[in-house]
C-alpha cells in the first residue's frame, strides 16, 4: 500500500516539475536525486506547438522553434527545427525527435522564432526542460516561454517518452539520436517556367541530416575546400570585383530558391520509402515508367545540412556553380557532387542511392567517398548506399543515358530565359533586391 502511494506521489511530482517554471534559469527546474545517477535515457520528443506567443510583426508570427541538446553555437550540439506555421500565435507543429543514450540532467534548450522572408528571423522567446530520469514514462509539459527581457509570455506543449537506455543505444560513446531528419521542400514558380515543367514548379531541399559532426568532424580545416584548379571556381572565389559580384549572385540565387513562404513543405524522412516518396511521390504517380536512374540531382553538403534540387539543365545553363549556389556560396563544404536516388532491380528493387563527387567546383577526393556513404547509412539504415567516383565506368554509362534524356527536355525550350531578368515576377525581383542589400543565412 506504502509503495503505491509512493509511485502516485512521485508521478504527481515528476508531472508538476515539467510544467511551467517560475524563472528563466534552468537551475528552477527540480532535479530528483535518483537522476544524478549514470543511467542513460532513451527520449522522444513531441514539439506539440505553443500557446499565446508574442507577435513578431504588427498583427501576429510565423513562428518555428528550434531545441539544442548543448549550446546552440556549438556544431557539435545535437539540434531540431520545427516547420514555419504560418500568421499564427497558437502554433500546431506536431513535429517529433527521438534522442538516444541521454544523460540524467542535461539540458534541452529550445528558441522560438518568427520567421521573416526578407530579414534575419526574430526572435520571440526561449524555454528549457531538463531532462533525464524525471521523464521516465510519458508526460505531457506545458512550459512558460520567457523574453529577452526577462518577461514570460506564452507556452511551449510537449510530449516526452523516456525509457532506459538498452542494447546498441547504450553501447553509444555519447549522446545521439535516430532523428527522423527533417526537411524542407521550397517552390519556386519562377524557375519552374524556366525548365518548362507541367506544373510551371521547380523545387529545392533541405535535409537537417544527422551524424554530420561524426564523419566530417569539425574542424573547418580539414573540410573540402573549393577547387584551386577549376576555372570557373576561380573566377567566383577571386577576392576581385568580379569574383564579388558573382558571389552576391550566387548569394541571391540561394536566397530566391530556399525561400520560405506558404508553398513551402516541411516534414521528416526516417526511412528509404519515406525519402523515396519525396523525391519522387509526384512523379511516379504521373509518369511511372519514366527511368529513375537518369534523373539527376546536384546537391552540396555543408554543417547546415543538405541542400540540392534535380539538375535541371534547361533552368541551370544559366548558373555558373550549381554548387556554389546550393552551397550558399561557401568556401568550403563537407562534400558535393550528384546523385540518383532508384530502385534497384539487382538488389532485390530496393531504394538505391547512387552518389558521387562529381563538382567541380569543390572537386572532393574519391577517398572520402566513404564517408558520404557511411553518412546516408547512419541517417538512413535501410537505403542501399553506393558512393562512386566521378570516373566510374557504370555512372559514366548512366551519364551518357541521361545526356540524352536532358537533351530531349532542352529541346523543348523555345528559347533561352535568365531566372533574373524580366522573366521573374515583381514580388520576387523584390526579394532579390532586399537580399542584394542585406546578408541572409537561410537558416531553417
Amino acid at each position: 500500500m506504502l509503495s503505491s502511494i509512493q509511485r502516485k506521489v512521485s508521478g504527481i511530482v515528476r508531472s508538476s516539475s515539467s510544467s511551467s517554471s517560475s524563472s528563466p534559469s534552468s537551475a528552477d527546474h527540480p532535479v530528483h536525486t535518483r537522476s544524478l545517477s549514470n543511467t542513460k535515457w532513451d527520449i522522444t520528443i513531441n514539439f506539440k506547438g505553443a500557446k499565446d506567443l508574442p507577435r513578431g510583426d504588427l498583427l501576429s508570427s510565423d513562428p518555428f522553434l528550434e531545441a539544442y541538446l548543448g549550446p546552440p553555437d556549438d556544431q557539435t550540439s545535437l539540434s531540431f527545427v520545427t516547420g514555419v506555421e504560418w500568421a499564427t500565435l497558437n502554433p500546431n507543429w506536431n513535429a517529433t525527435w527521438t534522442l538516444l543514450n541521454v544523460t540524467d540532467g542535461m539540458e534541452l534548450q529550445m528558441q522560438i522564432k518568427d520567421k521573416n522572408k526578407m530579414m534575419v528571423d526574430t526572435d520571440l522567446g526561449h524555454a528549457s526542460l531538463v531532462l533525464g530520469a524525471n521523464l521516465e514514462g510519458t508526460h505531457e509539459h506545458v512550459i512558460d516561454i520567457w523574453k529577452s527581457d526577462t518577461r514570460r509570455q506564452g507556452h511551449l506543449i510537449l510530449e516526452t517518452t523516456a525509457m532506459r537506455s538498452y542494447g546498441a543505444s547504450a553501447a553509444l560513446k555519447g549522446p545521439s539520436t535516430k532523428g527522423p531528419a527533417r526537411y524542407s521542400r521550397h517552390t519556386s514558380y519562377a524557375a519552374g517556367v524556366l525548365t518548362q515543367d507541367k506544373k510551371l514548379e521547380f523545387y529545392t531541399y533541405r535535409i537537417r541530416l544527422y551524424h554530420l559532426a561524426d564523419v566530417f568532424g569539425t574542424d573547418s580545416r580539414f573540410y573540402q575546400s573549393w577547387n584551386k584548379a577549376y576555372e570557373a571556381s576561380k573566377r567566383i572565389f577571386a577576392e576581385t570585383l568580379d569574383g564579388t559580384n558573382i558571389r552576391n549572385a550566387l548569394h541571391s540565387q540561394h536566397a530566391l530558391l530556399y525561400r520560405h513562404g506558404r508553398s513551402t513543405i516541411y516534414g521528416s524522412v526516417a526511412t528509404a520509402n519515406e525519402l523515396g516518396e519525396l523525391l519522387h511521390g509526384d512523379r511516379l504517380r504521373t509518369e511511372p515508367d519514366q527511368d529513375l536512374k537518369t534523373v539527376v540531382f546536384t546537391y552540396s553538403i555543408i554543417p547546415k545540412g543538405m541542400y540540392f534540387s534535380e539538375t535541371g539543365t534547361a533552368f541551370f545553363q544559366d548558373f555558373m556553380s550549381k554548387h556554389a549556389m546550393h552551397a550558399n556560396r561557401a568556401t568550403e563544404v563537407l562534400f558535393a557532387g550528384e546523385f540518383r536516388l532508384y530502385r534497384d532491380e539487382n538488389h532485390n528493387n530496393d531504394w538505391t542511392l547512387l552518389i558521387d563527387n562529381n563538382s567541380g567546383t569543390y572537386a572532393p577526393s574519391k577517398d572520402q567517398l566513404d564517408k558520404v556513404q557511411r553518412l546516408f547509412q547512419l541517417n538512413f539504415p535501410d537505403l542501399v548506399v553506393r558512393a562512386v567516383d566521378r570516373e566510374d565506368p557504370y555512372l559514366k554509362g548512366l551519364v551518357e543515358a541521361t545526356k540524352k534524356a536532358e537533351e530531349e527536355q532542352a529541346s523543348r525550350q523555345s528559347q533561352p530565359m535568365s531566372l533574373f531578368g524580366a522573366n521573374v515576377g515583381s514580388s520576387e525581383q523584390e526579394l532579390l533586391a532586399s537580399h542584394n542589400q542585406a546578408d541572409h543565412d537561410c537558416e531553417l
